[in-house]
């Protein structure tokens, strides 16, 4: 007889046996070889991102069980400023990491550029027929690249970085508040007629109407640009840019009328404040309404997961001559140095990091918005508001004003706060560290 009864069992158990070597155990002891093994390259990665690390960690966990390659995440400062400042200093001294966290600062990364501190990514990101660069928003990886004859003197047409987030920045409000002082939440003010009154109700209403971390510079010409593009137009913000038209004219007096306006509706104590204390001030809705970008939606649903809020866009002034824009586009991004000595392991790294699978975790995990398109469907409910935004983003210029000339404009809007100065002082200020700029090259 070809079949033997009593064999059955044995002939069974070595086939099942089999299968769970083949099947089950040898995945286990592959993934726990990949757990133990020396990595083959460990890459330095160097951010200030301190609400994103565990995020990172996990991430970093996951690659090196993929591909045996170890990604060291270091939070290199809590703060951006203190972070550029060390990135300077280990630029100088020749000893960036491998990876190197990024933020939308043309003139900034231009300098790097050009210095030779960072690898160039053109030929990666249009290899396959342009597949890596056409899967960010737009926005988000032009900040990256400079076209041709950019007045950055950075090599024509080239990218030096990859988008990882995409930002904007809009006007966050508590419903219930609004509710309470007898405003539709449903339709917030669209223009600042709208706006003006909406915040004398809440102050009738004894509700702060506006807070904003004014302690911090980016809140000043942010409200600058917003407001620049509906008054002045493109034309003017390039030549007001490139310094063809002094700041003392009339249409930066107008912006500057709008921020002193808005100014009487501020909370008490808030140009001293810092971003995170005037979010905490919004979350316990002590406050009306913020100025804020979207990477709060994240920060707002671990403070307060039951506070419902709504967003709106800067509110329109009322006889503006041109569109008004949201001001927005890169959020986070990396590029790599030249002194890594893996540079293909680093650009695999963030093609993967910035692959659709990794950055629809993103959208889910920390509420983050994604730089790639096709993570869209990913993105959490309540950052949808800032995913239409991308479509109503200020034209890009490939051109910013210089930090100097930032950093005047944004000290000067603080002291206005404060009533120690008037509009014009302001732009005189603005206007006299401009001229002492225009002759030197970015």
């Amino acid at each position: 007889m070809l079949c033997v009864p009593k064999a059955r069992p044995i002939v069974f158990f070595l086939l099942t046996a089999c299968l769970l070597w083949s099947g089950v155990v040898v995945p286990a002891r592959a993934a726990n070889k990949g757990r133990m093994q020396k990595p083959k390259v460990t890459l330095v990665f160097w951010h200030w991102w301190m609400d994103h690390q565990n995020f990172f960690m996990e991430m970093a966990e996951r690659y090196r069980m993929e591909t045996n390659v170890k990604v060291d995440f270091q939070l290199f400062s809590s703060e951006g400023r203190h972070y550029w400042n060390k990135v300077q200093a280990a630029a100088q001294a020749d000893i960036l990491p491998d990876i190197i966290g990024l933020t939308d600062d043309p003139e900034n990364i231009a300098r790097y550029a050009k210095a030779g501190k960072l690898r160039e990514l053109t030929r990666e990101m249009r290899a396959d027929k342009q597949a890596w660069e056409y899967s960010f928003f737009p926005r988000t990886i032009n900040a990256l690249y400079y076209p041709d004859k950019n007045i950055y003197g950075v090599k024509q047409d080239s990218y030096w970085g990859v988008p990882l987030t995409a930002m904007n920045i809009q006007i966050f409000y508590n419903k219930a508040l609004f509710k309470k002082a007898g405003l539709d939440p449903e339709h917030p003010p669209r223009i600042w007629s709208e706006w003006v009154e909406a915040s004398k109700k809440l102050k009738k209403a004894g509700i702060p109407p506006l807070v904003a971390g004014m302690g911090e510079l980016w809140i000043y010409h942010t409200f600058f640009r917003a407001y620049a593009w509906p008054i002045l137009g493109q034309e003017k913000i390039r030549n007001l840019y490139m310094g063809e038209m002094a700041y003392t004219d009339p249409g930066c007096q107008e912006v500057l009328k709008h921020f002193t306006e808005a100014c009487a509706f501020l909370y008490p104590g808030v140009v001293s404040m810092s971003n995170k204390e005037a979010e905490i001030i919004f979350a316990g809705q002590k406050a009306a309404m913020i100025i804020n970008g979207s990477w709060a939606v994240n920060v707002f649903e671990q403070m307060n997961p039951e506070l419902d809020f709504g967003v709106m866009n800067f509110p329109k002034p009322d006889q503006a001559a041109f569109p008004m824009y949201v001001i927005g586009g890169l959020g986070k991004a990396a590029a790599v140095s030249t002194n890594c000595k893996h540079p293909q392991e680093a650009i695999r790294f963030l093609r993967w990091l910035s692959a659709q699978n990794q950055q629809a975790r993103w959208a889910r995990m920390p509420n983050e918005f994604p730089a790639n398109l096709e993570a869209e469907e990913d993105i959490a409910d309540k950052m949808k508001p800032f995913v239409q935004a991308m479509k109503e983003l200020a034209p890009n210029l490939f051109l910013e004003e210089r930090q100097e000339v930032l950093e005047v404009l944004s000290k000067e809007m603080q002291l206005l706060v404060l009533d120690e100065v008037t509009p014009m002082t302001v732009l005189q200020s603005v206007q006299k560290k401009k001229k002492e700029l225009q002759n030197e090259s970015f």
